[in-house]
């Protein structure tokens, strides 16, 4: 054990004093605590940005109805023709989970409503089809760009990203949404990079939800197309023109006459022989005098309106015209709606 003259010959030897030995000691210690302090603060910002807003959450998705299920995937030009909520399945389901994630850069969650959103820790996530390329967006004037050798626009901003594709060259507001929007936000206090993961989604979905297959009917002034024979089948997750050639081979079937005379639109509807069959996804409230293939339905003057889901103002069947509509509609609905 050390004694008082032992330091004292120590600091003879070194010619310096004990209390210069005394500080570097007491030095080294401080810029030890030091690095100590800053370790800890430095681990518990980073905690920060991956705190309740960079956490994935825990219901998912929060409406039940939002959930993905099974849905016939499109082809060709056909996904600009989906109803919005088909549209939303379609895009959530056009690539694979685990491409999901590669792409975004980890683990995604993806429910579909009006449109497809998708959550990982860092980032929040949405697809849809859009009616129009558009001119200015909340981030600001876009830039054109091209993306999978289509015109694209793009607008950027330090909160993320909304990059806007056209598939199809179709006029706007004709009843199409030929546009596929990305849009990608930060959902942490310090945002990754968004730009490339917009671009790399388009480019994966577009792939996905176009195959090879057949282009977009000509549209007409009044959104008329051409008539086309199809094979009989639901109208569910069918693209509008489908279900509108859908409709016009049950009203030949149901009147019993050749439905080569219909003149379907674009719309989701059909008029052959003075009666007109439209289907539609949101329709004016249904007030229910009567069943119809075991469906509420409200007969009255103007027609008949089945309604098709428990939502009194959600899808609905729609025949107008000459003759016993209530009649027809019985003999109509159930292939249809696949029964």
């Amino acid at each position: 054990m050390a004694t008082p003259n032992d330091y004292r010959a120590i600091a003879r030897k070194t010619d310096r004093p004990m209390w210069i030995w005394a500080g570097c000691a007491l030095t080294s210690v401080l810029l030890l605590f030091g690095v100590v302090i800053f370790v800890v603060i430095t681990l518990l910002n980073r905690g920060d940005d991956t705190g309740a807003e960079g956490k994935l959450p825990d219901v998912w998705p929060d409406k039940a109805e939002n959930a993905l299920r099974p849905v016939q995937m499109p082809t060709g030009e056909m996904v600009a023709a989906l109803t919005g909520e088909t549209g939303a399945q379609v895009l959530c389901q056009a690539i694979p989970e685990q491409r999901w994630e590669e792409i975004l850069g980890g683990r995604t969650l993806r429910e579909a409503g009006g449109a497809c959103h998708a959550v990982t820790a860092q980032l929040d996530v949405s697809a849809q089809m859009i009616p129009a390329l558009p001119e200015d967006t909340s981030r600001g004037l876009p830039t054109r760009t091209t993306v999978a050798g289509k015109l694209a626009v793009i607008a950027t901003d330090k909160g993320g990203t909304s990059l806007s594709v056209e598939l199809v060259e179709v006029a706007p507001h004709n009843g199409a949404s030929p546009v596929l929007n990305v849009a990608v936000r930060s959902r942490i206090v310090t945002p990754p990079e968004t730009d490339g993961k917009a671009r790399a989604l388009a480019e994966a979905l577009i792939a996905g939800a176009m195959p090879p297959g057949p282009s977009l009917p000509k549209i007409g002034e009044d959104g008329e197309i051409a008539p086309q024979q199809v094979e009989a089948g639901p109208l569910k997750d069918k693209p509008l023109p489908v279900m509108s050639w859908l409709l016009c081979g049950e009203l030949g079937r149901a009147l019993g006459v050749p439905a080569d005379k219909a003149k379907p639109t674009f719309f989701a509807s059909c008029v052959l022989n003075g009666v007109t069959a439209d289907y539609s996804e949101h329709s004016a409230v249904v007030v229910p005098s009567t069943t119809i293939a075991g469906l509420p339905a409200q007969v009255d003057g103007r027609g008949v309106i089945v309604q098709l889901t428990d939502d009194p103002d959600g899808k609905t069947l729609k025949f107008k015209g000459t003759g016993d509509l209530q009649a027809l509609a019985e003999k109509m609905v159930p292939p249809l709606l696949g029964r």
